[in-house]
C-alpha cells in the first residue's frame, strides 16, 4: 500500500488534471458522492438524522459541499457550517452556490454554538492544507466538533493533523472515521495520526493509475503481517550452526556492557547459528557469565575498559569468519575507539550493521559513509540522525519526509530510522513498520533490534528486507509483552522470550 506526503498529494492532483486531462469537478463530484454514501451507511440505524457539513476553503471543503447537496436531494436533514472565503474563485465556491440555490441552511461562525448536536459531522474544514498554527476561530470550531459527541467523518485527513509529520500542534478533529482520498496520507500513520484518524477508509475517485508513477519523491509503503511470510519459513532439515548465520558483534565498554549482551541475544533469539562478541579483556568476566550461548573473544585492553585502534588486526581476523557484523552499540566515544570504528567501517567487506556509537564520528558528515563500497545498514534514532545530518531535531521531526527525500539522494546504503513508527530507507523506497508500542522507549531495546537485523542478514536475507523484517519482529515481540507487563513494565531483555514466540508463528510452512 502506497502512502502520500503533502507534496505528493498536490502533485497527484496537478498531474491528473494537467497531464491526464481529468476534470477537477469530476474528481470533486466523485469524492462527494462517495462521502454521501459513507454518511448514509454510518447513519443507517438513526431515525431522521441531523447532518452538519463543515466546509473550509480547500478541495475537501468542496467535497463536503458536494456531499451536502447529494444528501439534501435524498431528503436528509442537512445544514452547512462554512468558513469559505466567498471572494476566492475556486471550485468549492461553485458547489457552495449550488447549495444556496437548494436552500440548504448555511451557518456562520457566530452561530455555531446555537446548533443542536448533530448525529453526524462531515469534517471538510482544513484537510491536507495545514502548515502552520491554526487560526483562533478555526481552533474554536475544531474544539466544538470534538465536544459535540457526534459521529465525525473527516475528509482526506482530520482537520489539524500535519499530514507529513503526524504531529498535532494545537488542536485537531478527533475523527470517528476518515475517508481518505485515493491513498492514505503519511501523517495518519506517524505519531498522533492513528489517534486522531479513527477508522480509515480509502476512496478511489478517478485518479489515473499512471499518475501515481509520475509522482516524484520516495515510495512510502507499509510492512505488515503478509510481508513476513515471504521470509520466515521452516528451516531445511540439513540446517546446522555453521550455515544458520554467523554474527560478529563489536560492542560494549565499561558501563555499557549491557549493549553487547542485548545485541548478542537479539541475534541468537532470532535464529543466528553462532555469535562471537568481541570484548575488552578487563570486562570479559561479565560477558563470560552472561553470554553463555554465544562465544566471546577477549582482547587485552590493559584495564581501560574499551576497544581501541590497536585491536584492529585481531578483529579483522574474525571478520573473515562472519556472515554479518554488528558494530557500535555501547562502544563509547574514546578517541581511540572512534579511530577503530572508522577504520573498520571502511575495511570490512562483509555486510555491516552500524548503530549507536558507531555513527557518532560521522557528525555533520553522513556522506562519508558513501565511501564504503560494501553492504551497510545504519540504524539511527532521531537524535543520532539529526547529529549526522547536522540539523535541529525539531526540524527533522516536522519536515521528516522532505529531509529524508533529500537524504536518500545522497546516501547509497540502507537506513533504519527509529522514529514513530520506524522506517527502512533504501534507494527510492521506504518501508514503514506497523508493529510496536511505546514500551520500546527504553535504553537497550535498539541494541536488541540491531542484533536481530545482523542475524537476518547473516541468514541470507537481503539487507533491506532483513532490516524491515527485523523492525516488525522487534515491534511485534514488544506487543506480546504489552499484554503481560504493560508499557512501563517492559525492559529490553523481556524481548528474548517473545522474539522466538513471534518467529515460531511463521515457521510452520
Amino acid at each position: 500500500m502506497n502512502l502520500l506526503t503533502r507534496k505528493q498529494s498536490k502533485d497527484l492532483d496537478k498531474i491528473s488534471i494537467e497531464d491526464f486531462k481529468i476534470e477537477p469537478n469530476i474528481l470533486m463530484e466523485n469524492a462527494g458522492k462517495l462521502i454521501s454514501i459513507k454518511s448514509i451507511e454510518l447513519l443507517s440505524n438513526i431515525n431522521n438524522p441531523f447532518i452538519l457539513v463543515v466546509s473550509g476553503n480547500g478541495n475537501n471543503g468542496g467535497d463536503a459541499l458536494v456531499a451536502a447537496k447529494i444528501l439534501d436531494k435524498k431528503k436528509y436533514n442537512v445544514k452547512i457550517f462554512t468558513l469559505l472565503n466567498q471572494n476566492r474563485k475556486n471550485l468549492s465556491l461553485k458547489y457552495y452556490e449550488q447549495c444556496i440555490s437548494r436552500n440548504i441552511p448555511i451557518i456562520f461562525d457566530n452561530d455555531i454554538d446555537k446548533i443542536k448536536t448533530p448525529d453526524l459531522i462531515i469534517d471538510g474544514l482544513l484537510g491536507t492544507g495545514i502548515k502552520q498554527k491554526i487560526r483562533k476561530e478555526t481552533a474554536r470550531i475544531i474544539k466544538w466538533i470534538n465536544e459535540s459527541n457526534s459521529i465525525v467523518l473527516s475528509i482526506d485527513v482530520p482537520s489539524g493533523l500535519n499530514i507529513d509529520s503526524g504531529i498535532v500542534d494545537d488542536v485537531c478533529v478527533k475523527a470517528s472515521y476518515t475517508f481518505t482520498i485515493e491513498a492514505q496520507k503519511l501523517g495518519m500513520i506517524f505519531r498522533d495520526g492513528k489517534k486522531y484518524s479513527g477508522i480509515v477508509q480509502t476512496a478511489k475517485i478517478g485518479f489515473p493509475k499512471k499518475a501515481f508513477s509520475a509522482i516524484s519523491g520516495l515510495n512510502w509503503k507499509l510492512f505488515n503481517e503478509r510481508c513476513v511470510n515471504n521470509f520466515l519459513k521452516k528451516p531445511k532439515i540439513d540446517k546446522n550452526k555453521y550455515n544458520s548465520g554467523k554474527v560478529l558483534i563489536i560492542a560494549g565498554s565499561r558501563g555499557m556492557t549491557g549493549a553487547s549482551i542485548l545485541a548478542t541475544y537479539g541475534a541468537l533469539r532470532s535464529g543466528a547459528g553462532m555469535t562471537i562478541s568481541i570484548v575488552a579483556s578487563s570486562l570479559n568476566n561479565i560477558y563470560e557469565k552472561t553470554i553463555i550461548e554465544g562465544i566471546t573473544l577477549s582482547l587485552e585492553d590493559n584495564d581501560k575498559g574499551y576497544l581501541a585502534i590497536e585491536h584492529y588486526d585481531k578483529i579483522m581476523e574474525k571478520v573473515k569468519w562472519a556472515d554479518s557484523i554488528l558494530l557500535g552499540p555501547g562502544l563509547g566515544r574514546h578517541k581511540d575507539t572512534l579511530k577503530l570504528i572508522k577504520k573498520l567501517i571502511f575495511s570490512i567487506k562483509k555486510p555491516l550493521v552500524v548503530d549507536a556509537d558507531g555513527l557518532f564520528i560521522f557528525k555533520n558528515n553522513y556522506q562519508e559513509l558513501n565511501n564504503r563500497k560494501y553492504p551497510l545498514i545504519i540504524t539511527p534514532h532521531f537524535g543520532e540522525l539529526s547529529n549526522i545530518l547536522g540539523i535541529n531535531k525539531n526540524e527533522l521531526l516536522y519536515n521528516f519526509p522532505d529531509i529524508m527525500t533529500n537524504f536518500m539522494k545522497n546516501f547509497y546504503h540502507v537506513a533504519l530510522v527509529k522514529q514513530i513508527p520506524s522506517c527502512t530507507f533504501y534507494g527510492k523506497n521506504v518501508i514503514i513498520n506497523t508493529s510496536g508500542n511505546p514500551g520500546l522507549a527504553t535504553a537497550g531495546s535498539g541494541d536488541v533490534l540491531s542484533g536481530i537485523i545482523a542475524s537476518f542478514v547473516a541468514q541470507g536475507i537481503l539487507i533491506n528486507d532483513a532490516t524491515a523484517l527485523a523492525a516488525f519482529i522487534h515491534g511485534k515481540s514488544s506487543d506480546i509483552i504489552l499484554n503481560k507487563k504493560g508499557y512501563r513494565g517492559q525492559i529490553p531483555s523481556d524481548l528474548f522470550n517473545s522474539i522466538p514466540e513471534v518467529i515460531m508463528g511463521y515457521e510452520k510452512s
